[in-house]
């Protein structure tokens, strides 16, 4: 669906939602992911259904979550004629069931990005995926450690993904237009999530409210024999030393309640 469509039909998009619809080539878009024809994806965002009904032509089955029904319209035109399309009207944050195995993929709603993928990472069935996002925000999930945009969040995915950057996409392809260009990124799971990580979350956003002060400061009773050079600051360690670190942290709080 083009711009000039969404015009004609007047249609209102709410800035609350993060919504901003791709308008560019979808099967450029497309060409740079693996799906195969015994796929199942999950999208989140369905928007207008322009990108879905695509994927569904590549794959076996395309489940698409949107949480506007006001977009039922478009979406009826697009997905109507596909039978391996089902659209499910809710927030996908609220999910809880989920197929064994999947592919993933989500033109981010810009307002929920890090809630989606943080989702995703305790979802141990999505083993791949891709998504888009605001290229700020993107740019901080794959960077490493050493950068000034490497932070809590960074460390968060990593621990449970690979990513890779594969194309950055121009304002003026999504409609509205963002302030901002978007990039397109892969991801991988390298890690799957358990309840021993249900503190990580925390346990790296206090460190990195710390960020400008030396870790022997603070994390010197978790360090035990690792090489890690107390000098250095939150955004220099790599995130394996932070997974090691944090189950340091685990065992020493057991031993407290022991």
């Amino acid at each position: 669906m083009s711009k000039a469509d969404l015009l004609k039909q007047k249609f209102r998009f709410k800035k609350s939602l993060g919504q901003n619809i791709f308008i560019g080539n979808t099967q450029n878009l497309l060409n740079l992911t693996n799906f195969m024809d015994d796929d199942f994806i999950i999208e989140v965002g369905t928007g207008t259904g322009n990108i879905t009904k695509e994927i569904a032509k590549r794959v076996e089955f395309v489940r698409s979550y949107e949480i506007d029904e006001r977009l039922k319209e478009f979406i009826n035109q697009n997905v109507i004629f596909y039978k391996n399309i089902e659209v499910k009207y809710m927030d996908f944050l609220l999910e809880d069931k989920f197929p064994e195995r999947f592919k993933f993929f989500s033109n981010l709603p810009y307002s929920q990005a890090t809630e989606i993928l943080k989702k995703c990472s305790m979802i141990n069935s999505i083993k791949e995926g891709y998504f888009m996002i605001q290229k700020e925000l993107g740019e901080r999930i794959i960077s490493k450690e050493g950068s000034k945009k490497y932070g809590a969040i960074s460390i968060f995915l990593q621990t449970f993904f690979s990513f890779k950057s594969l194309k950055e996409f121009s304002k003026n392809l999504f409609y509205p237009k963002p302030k901002v260009d978007s990039i397109f990124i892969y991801f991988k799971r390298i890690r799957e999530w358990n309840d021993d990580f249900k503190e990580y979350e925390t346990f790296l956003k206090d460190i990195f409210s710390k960020r400008r002060k030396k870790i022997k400061k603070y994390l010197s009773d978790y360090l035990n024999d690792m090489n890690i050079d107390t000098n250095l600051r939150p955004e220099d360690i790599k995130v394996e030393d932070y997974i090691k670190i944090y189950e340091n942290f685990i065992r020493s709080k057991d031993k407290s309640h022991s």
